[in-house]
């Protein structure tokens, strides 16, 4: 697995950052980049699991399933993949999860004289991933920064 890393500097201090970034509301805004319907269900307290969805071609939810591994308010998040689900339940081996199970996700929030250094890291298995998420997290990481300094 390669990691790759996205960063951006925001102008509100890393507690707002953090709030926003994580709220059922503001998440569904910034991710869209990802998947318009993208969203989340659970919650971000350590050692919970917690659901990204979206809705599939057929309008039925389907997405990640990941384990909050560390979450300390306005420092760091840790989020590990290890599943998928969709209409038929939850998936946690087989030829689409095994190559990226347990993959990481952080996101790390520096306080740079008020401001916020966002640094978002990811753990992908194969480049045409790497390449989505070359597209896809500097717009998302633009769509927060715009939530965040409103």
């Amino acid at each position: 697995m390669k990691t790759i890393y996205f960063t951006t500097t925001i102008d509100a201090d890393p507690q707002k950052v953090y709030d926003l970034m994580l709220s059922h509301d503001t998440y569904r805004e910034w991710t869209k980049p990802f998947s318009p319907t993208s969203g989340i269900k659970g919650n971000w307290e350590e050692g919970s699991k917690m659901f990204f969805t979206s809705t599939d071609q057929d309008g039925l939810e389907a997405g990640m399933i990941s384990m909050v591994d560390k979450n300390i308010p306005a420092e760091i998040v840790i989020i590990r993949h290890i599943g998928m689900f969709n209409h038929i339940g939850e998936l946690y081996e087989g030829e689409m999860i095994d190559n990226w199970k347990n993959a990481l996700e952080v996101y790390r929030f520096k306080n740079i004289d008020g401001k916020t250094e966002l640094i978002c890291s990811v753990e992908v298995s194969a480049d045409e991933d790497a390449n989505m998420f070359d597209e896809s997290w500097p717009e998302a990481l633009r769509l927060l920064k715009e939530i965040c300094e409103k």
